[in-house]
């Protein structure tokens, strides 16, 4: 579910909890509106977990909402694997992977990682030797496979439209990916467990 609360909402925080029964357990919040810390505690108060904020006139162009929005959507498959990976990996590592996983909803490449880390291409991949983790471009593999099969479980739509609808140029080329990353096809993840499979995969080669 994405819900938007206004800087002012209509009405109080504690009515908003209602929200957390038996049928929505899970409510994702994308804030898009000056935050500060009473704003903060609001949602606290209520139980809302805040994933993303946009701020009005800075960073709220239509590829930025369109990527919150992907980003929030099955947020709690999300959430649970950065908790894994955040407890099973150095905590460099899991900023590299974060920082990837945040940027897998549109075509990414390792300059777009580097900067994101601070770090030039060249000593991001130094300190992924250095870590013992996979280089860049396959935390950014690992991470766009994830959010191909996580969205296309959620939509139930093939894998190959998902693909395409996040910056893959076609099916033959998202298919090339899985298969150098994985070893298997992407109807064989399927088989092996899905989202669910790949996140076992990204547990075992970031967190060692």
């Amino acid at each position: 579910m994405i819900d938007t609360l206004w800087e002012s909402p209509t009405r109080p925080a504690e009515d908003m909890a209602g929200v957390h029964t038996a049928d929505h357990p899970w409510l994702t919040v994308v804030w898009y509106a000056p935050f500060d810390r009473a704003n903060r505690r609001q949602l606290s108060r209520a139980g809302i977990t805040l994933e993303t904020n946009l701020l009005p006139g800075g960073g709220d162009d239509f590829l930025a909402i369109d990527a919150a929005i992907l980003r929030n959507v099955d947020a709690k498959r999300v959430h649970r694997l950065r908790e894994h990976t955040k407890r099973a990996a150095d905590p460099a590592a899991f900023e590299m992977f974060d920082h990837a996983l945040n940027l897998a909803t549109g075509p990414c490449a390792v300059p777009d990682l580097a900067a994101r880390v601070g770090r030039t291409r060249r000593t991001l991949e130094l300190r992924c030797v250095g870590l013992g983790i996979p280089p860049p471009r396959v935390l950014i593999a690992l991470a766009r496979i994830f959010t191909v099969h996580r969205l296309a479980e959620w939509s139930h739509q093939p894998f190959s439209a998902v693909a395409r609808a996040i910056g893959f140029w076609d099916r033959s080329n998202y298919r090339r990916l899985v298969h150098g990353i994985l070893g298997y096809a992407p109807s064989e993840i399927h088989q092996l467990g899905g989202s669910d499979y790949i996140a076992n995969v990204i547990l075992k080669r970031v967190g060692g």
